[in-house]
């Protein structure tokens, strides 16, 4: 973590911010699935952008399915967990080949670092009695990877973006103490008012 605020400084102190960023967007990793809000802000230069984003990202058990229960005519899941993740990440985008490529889409590296707000609730009960006193703790975390985003008409812009989450526990939570692994990362962006 001091590695990347020691990166992070001096484009911080010394960089010109001229656009900034809204979005949102969808996650799917080997640990679960989610959503997240994010804000950019863009360089002068277009190489680099710092970012934050706040996801809620919902963690699934190896063994969780869906079944359909014939006496009451819903669907309901079993073997499901009872914890979720609140990752707030603070990070940096680098554009290797801006002005070197002429379409509307720009590959970029993405590092990102912060903390996760794990939630774990009882496994069995009704909603409010699993959810009534979760166990909180608090973990810090990151991700690595790459990605593309594509510009559209109208100051917008998609990003997709794959890498290695890292999501290692201070304490075990259902069982596991490391939820880290593959995700895939997309997000709708649009130019701030």
């Amino acid at each position: 973590m001091n590695k990347l605020i020691t990166f992070l400084f001096p484009i911080i102190l010394f960089g010109q911010f001229d656009q900034v960023q809204n979005g949102f967007g969808l996650d799917i990793g080997s640990s679960g699935s989610g959503m997240f809000i994010t804000r950019h802000y863009i360089h002068a230069s277009e190489k680099f952008v710092l970012n934050g984003e706040l996801r809620f990202y919902d963690i699934k058990a190896e063994d969780e399915t869906i079944v359909y229960d014939y006496y009451s005519g819903q669907y309901k899941t079993i073997g499901g967990k009872s914890l979720f993740m609140l990752p707030a990440f603070i990070g940096t985008n680098y554009y290797p080949f801006v002005g070197k490529i002429e379409n509307n889409f720009s590959p970029f590296i993405a590092v990102k670092g912060g903390v996760i707000t794990t939630v774990d609730g009882k496994e069995s009960g009704t909603f409010s009695e699993r959810w009534k006193n979760p166990i909180l703790q608090f973990s810090p975390g990151g991700f690595v990877g790459c990605g593309i985003d594509f510009k559209m008409v109208g100051q917008s812009s998609v990003s997709a973006m794959v890498g290695y989450e890292i999501l290692h526990l201070n304490k075990i939570a259902d069982g596991k103490k490391d939820y880290s692994g593959f995700l895939i990362h997309l997000s709708f962006n649009r130019r701030a008012k």
